[in-house]
């Protein structure tokens, strides 16, 4: 059986790090350090972020300029050899897999180009390519500690090289961008979260929009940004709309002659009703009446999906793809499939409202096995971080609110092949560990972690509705505990909500978060046949 250890932290001193053992956190030096003899290298000082400038004095001294200004060899930002290491890493390595699915000219071109005439750019850029070389470094040896340090400092650099200068407000927002990058990649959900609020004012305090490079390239990343929030905890008005990226009006149809942003706009839409929704069913209104226009709301965007949906269907059925297209293709798709079925749910208190979509969840599998057939094609080792989302988070709402035990599971197995390690604040191994509990907390049966499979799912009775967990909330606290064999296994503290208006709405439970599966689904023997993709083949 496993033992339980002590409860530990992520911080300390870099000597204690470097051993991989608990630091008691002694100022200035730590207790185990000099009980030992060990000279205790010191805290990592955190990135100064929102004490270093005011995001206020930032935009009082902004000009607006639409392309990027031109500056003569001379004055060109030149760096040392760690930093054109890490620009180099940069370019190479990490700017491929940032512009997954989407914005690779930003990513693998503009943001380089800028970064050789702005400091702040380069030094965030730095930050960047050495934080992500260091995702890769599971040592955790001094030279992963003098990396800490040096993006650390890069990070503080960047900082007070905007505050410092006269940026135009594309630089500013460019910088903001970059910064919600480091800190997602550090994994701090509240200061990506802050960063993009304030990207989302800045966009917002622009009367006349985003101009130039910064409208081609930042407005839609920005716009698909501002949804991420909501997944988080932050109730929809709490967060600004943004409505500086988007035309006044803009229609949401397919057919607006700004089809990208009617998309991302639709997007934005659909993810803040569902979180008002959701504020509505368990939230901190859930003692209040639905308002009336909610309802509309709902039916206007479902309306709209079911167009999108039917368009995105069409385009990938005629064949005409490139292999480049099809996978951001396949994720639109697989959004606005449960984009509709959480529309149409989401202000519902009854979790049975789900079962009406098992065809639509049957497409769902079916389009995460055409991917995972690219994904097996695939050779060099997958990416540890994606900045924006993948697939992870569709095949966990599959997971959570689809009850046919097949479908589910299906799924689960697709979880370890299609997911990266980290899409944006996502942790898949999280994801797929809190995602197979409330499989068997509802369906009362027990999976293996490396291959979670059930004689005859398809043949299991669905969980009744006084059953049905409505959400697992995964707090922020974390365990660590050795298993049999000696080894430390990382547990997440996660409330499952069954009854929101009950005395006891639900219960907490200890839930194992590791290690992530490594093996593939077997597609051809284990994914259940679907239906809906059949009649559309």
């Amino acid at each position: 059986m496993a033992r339980k250890g002590s409860t530990k932290v992520r911080t300390g001193c870099f000597t204690c790090k470097a051993r991989k053992v608990k630091c008691d956190e002694a100022k200035p030096h730590c207790r185990r350090c000099t009980s030992t003899c060990r000279k205790c290298e010191g805290y990592p000082a955190h990135p100064t972020g929102q004490a270093a400038y005011s995001w206020a004095d930032l935009l009082s001294a902004q000009n607006v300029a639409p392309t990027v200004v031109r500056r003569n060899p001379s004055m060109v930002f030149t760096s040392n050899d760690m930093e054109a290491r890490a620009l180099e890493f940069f370019r190479l390595q990490v700017a491929p897999v940032l512009s997954k699915h989407s914005s690779k000219k930003f990513w693998n071109i503009l943001v380089s180009q800028v970064g050789q005439q702005e400091p702040a750019v380069h030094h965030a850029l730095v930050c960047i390519g050495s934080m992500y070389e260091g995702l890769n470094d599971t040592s955790h040896d001094l030279l992963a500690v003098s990396r800490e340090r040096f993006a650390i400092t890069q990070y503080n650099l960047a900082l007070s090289k905007l505050i410092s200068s006269a940026n135009d407000k594309n630089t500013t927002l460019l910088v903001c961008l970059l910064f919600i990058c480091i800190e997602t990649m550090r994994g701090d959900k509240d200061m990506a979260i802050e960063h993009c609020r304030h990207g989302i004012t800045i966009c917002n305090s622009t009367p006349q929009g985003l101009l130039g490079w910064a409208k081609e390239e930042l407005q839609p990343i920005f716009l698909r940004l501002a949804t991420f929030p909501y997944f988080f905890g932050v109730e929809a008005a709490d967060f600004p709309e943004p409505v500086g990226l988007v035309s006044d009006p803009i229609t949401l149809d397919v057919t607006s002659k700004e089809m990208e942003t009617s998309w991302n706009w639709l997007v934005n839409r659909t993810v803040r009703l569902i979180r008002l929704g959701l504020s509505y069913r368990q939230g901190p209104l859930r003692h209040l009446s639905t308002p009336s226009h909610l309802y509309e709301e709902q039916r206007r965007i479902f309306d709209v999906l079911v167009v999108w949906r039917n368009h995105y269907r069409d385009i990938r059925l005629k064949g005409s793809l490139s292999l480049d297209d099809f996978p951001s293709h396949l994720s639109d798709e697989m959004k606005c499939i449960v984009g509709k079925i959480w529309v149409s749910c989401c202000l519902s208190g009854d979790e049975t409202a789900y079962d009406e979509h098992n065809q639509d969840f049957e497409e769902l599998i079916h389009l995460a096995g055409q991917f995972a057939e690219l994904r097996l094609g695939e050779s060099g080792p997958k990416p540890k971080f994606i900045f924006e989302m993948g697939f992870m988070p569709y095949l966990y709402f599959v997971v959570l609110n689809c009850r046919r035990l097949d479908l589910r599971l299906a799924a689960l197995r697709y979880m370890p092949l299609l997911g990266y390690e980290r899409e944006n604040l996502f942790k898949a191994k999280m994801l797929y560990y809190v995602g197979m509990r409330c499989v068997e907390i509802e369906h009362g049966i027990s999976l293996d972690p490396a291959r979670p499979e059930f004689p005859n799912d398809i043949e299991a009775q669905l969980p009744a509705d006084q059953f049905r967990i409505r959400s697992a909330d995964i707090t922020d606290e974390v365990e660590f505990r050795l298993d049999e064999n000696g080894r430390e296994v990382e547990y997440k503290k996660v409330f499952f909500w069954i009854k929101p208006d009950a005395i006891t709405p639900g219960f907490t439970e200890w839930v194992k978060t590791g290690p992530f599966p490594s093996v593939p689904p077997r597609t051809e023997a284990t994914t259940p046949t679907s239906s809906a993709a059949m009649a559309t083949e």
